[in-house]
């Protein structure tokens, strides 16, 4: 059994999560509440409670990565090792935490300032996203075509076989979408963003955000952690590089599972609130062993699952 754990990125953050977890695990409370102090952020407040806050970019970003750390924490002990780690976009931050190659500190920190300069550049750039389910590449490039007749529209995520995300101008994505649905795509929906991300719409958060990766320190790391800019693992040194140009260039998370797959990963393991990064691997490997842990019921499940399948984890 060879594992790649999956962290969560924006737009999986639920009001209540985390809290059976800090409940009933020590190694996630202890984790989340220095996480809390970090970032200077009261995180039991914002994801325990209907706090309008976790709606917003600002707040969330940090708030996932804090959690997907968290439970990472919590779930060592009794889970198999990982060979490799992969994050959805922002859930890079909590991979390239978990495997070392940022300290916790650095993270959460850059994070903090990832989440308030994206909401700003939503302000200063306003745009829209739309997640396109079951089109075929020469729909979703004719579609792009029709819509940059109105405004700025371009695939933002490429996520699985069947579903990729456009982004753009909100002139830019309606069309678009309208040219999709008129050409028997049915399911366009549209996301509740107010930013254009993933575009040369957030250049002016990346280019805010540089010198703060510039003055990071990152590490080798311990575990690669691999990026869905490149579809290759962070590197230290070009690890600021790449950071900065994940705000503006495409993701491609489908085609990071499947080479994962090609380097021998069988299981995944998604940690976060909803199994958003499970459905996407599933679409891309219908073989492959997939779990997802979000408190302390599903690791519990995903314990005993692997244990009937592989006996002692450790």
């Amino acid at each position: 059994m060879q594992v790649a754990y999956l962290f969560s990125g924006q737009g999986a953050e639920r009001t209540g999560m985390g809290a059976a977890f800090y409940q009933q695990n020590a190694q996630f409370k202890q984790a989340f509440d220095q996480a809390s102090q970090i970032l200077g952020i009261d995180l039991l407040q914002l994801c325990f409670t209907a706090d309008q806050r976790l709606q917003t970019t600002a707040y969330a970003q940090p708030a996932l990565v804090a959690l997907n750390w968290a439970i990472y924490q919590a779930v060592q002990a009794e889970l198999p090792p990982a060979q490799a780690l992969l994050g959805l976009s922002l859930g890079e931050y909590g991979a390239l935490i978990a495997g070392g190659q940022l300290s916790v500190v650095n993270g959460l920190t850059l994070v903090k300032a990832r989440g308030r300069l994206m909401a700003q550049a939503c302000q200063t750039n306003p745009g829209a996203m739309a997640v396109v389910l079951k089109a075929r590449a020469e729909q979703i490039e004719a579609a792009c075509v029709v819509g940059q007749q109105s405004g700025l529209v371009a695939v933002a995520n490429y996520n699985s076989p069947q579903q990729v995300v456009l982004s753009g101008t909100t002139a830019g994505v309606t069309a678009a979408s309208h040219y999709l649905r008129e050409h028997g795509v049915k399911r366009v929906l549209p996301l509740a963003v107010s930013g254009a991300f993933h575009t040369p719409l957030m250049q002016s958060a990346a280019a805010a955000f540089k010198p703060y990766l510039t003055q990071s320190r990152f590490a080798t790391g311990t575990v690669p952690v691999w990026s869905n800019t490149t579809v290759a693992p962070f590197t230290a040194t070009k690890l600021a590089a790449t950071l900065n140009r994940q705000m503006v260039q495409p993701t491609h998370f489908a085609a990071c599972v499947t080479e994962l797959s090609n380097q021998g990963i069988d299981t995944f393991i998604e940690l976060g609130p909803a199994p958003v990064l499970s459905r996407l691997v599933k679409q891309t490997l219908p073989t492959a062993k997939i779990y997802q842990i979000a408190d302390p019921q599903t690791l519990a499940a995903t314990v005993a699952e692997l244990e009937v399948a592989h006996g002692s984890n450790r």
